[in-house]
């Protein structure tokens, strides 16, 4: 048993959003969000089949961490994601939850055990880092260069809208776009510096991206190649 909770993501094709919401939905009582996005891959056959950058459904939930096992071979049972190109999942550890969150979280641990579904533990820790840049709408494309650049493989993009506008504004004395572009990378630990480096370096907050970057630790994670 590993205690505590995790945030889990999902990541895969479009096509099997129906899928995804299926498997997320067996685990009902955790609070989770479902959305699309757009992903790319470091890959030449991808490109010339103009496959380079496609639909993605993207889930994310907070669950309790006994349970990442289970959701993890519901995935892989139901749209194969350990297979390359199914799509990726990974957790990130979470430090703390509001009161309600975490009974939900613990009432959905219990149902599930007395189910008798297997729980497996994670297989390894921190060999990933899950980078997160957030820049302004119609920017995501320099940051996917600019990563490619220093060797990520591929990532995901959202789309949301900012917080604080005015106050940074004042801050910082720029003007700060409402609209933004999320970009969620995952890459090897040793590589996670220089691809912060060169993504801030051409989207960072003095840039027309108005970026910024931040990295988080990734425990487990499958579909990673």
């Amino acid at each position: 048993m590993q205690g505590g909770y995790k945030f889990l993501a999902a990541i895969v094709d479009f096509s099997l959003r129906e899928k995804l919401v299926h498997v997320i939905g067996k685990y009902s009582a955790m609070p989770k969000a479902a959305t699309h996005g757009h992903g790319f891959a470091d890959s030449d056959i991808l490109e010339m089949l103009g496959f380079s950058e496609n639909r993605k459904a993207v889930a994310m939930m907070a669950v309790d961490a006994d349970l990442v096992g289970s959701i993890y071979q519901a995935l892989d049972d139901e749209l194969k994601i350990s297979k390359e190109g199914m799509g990726i999942a990974f957790t990130v550890p979470i430090s703390s939850a509001s009161g309600f969150c975490g009974k939900l979280m613990q009432f959905t641990a219990i149902k599930t055990k007395q189910k008798g579904e297997v729980l497996m533990p994670a297989t390894f820790e921190y060999t990933h880092e899950l980078i997160i840049a957030i820049v302004t709408k119609g920017n995501a494309a320099e940051v996917k260069e600019a990563a490619k650049k220093s060797g990520a493989k591929g990532g995901t993009t959202v789309h949301g809208l900012g917080l604080g506008g005015e106050e940074a504004a004042r801050f910082l004395g720029i003007s700060i776009q409402e609209e933004k572009d999320v970009v969620m990378i995952v890459v090897d630990k040793e590589h996670r510096e220089d691809i912060m480096r060169s993504i801030v370096a051409e989207c960072g907050i003095e840039k027309e991206a108005r970026g910024i970057c931040f990295s988080l630790p990734v425990d487990s994670a499958m579909g990673l190649r």
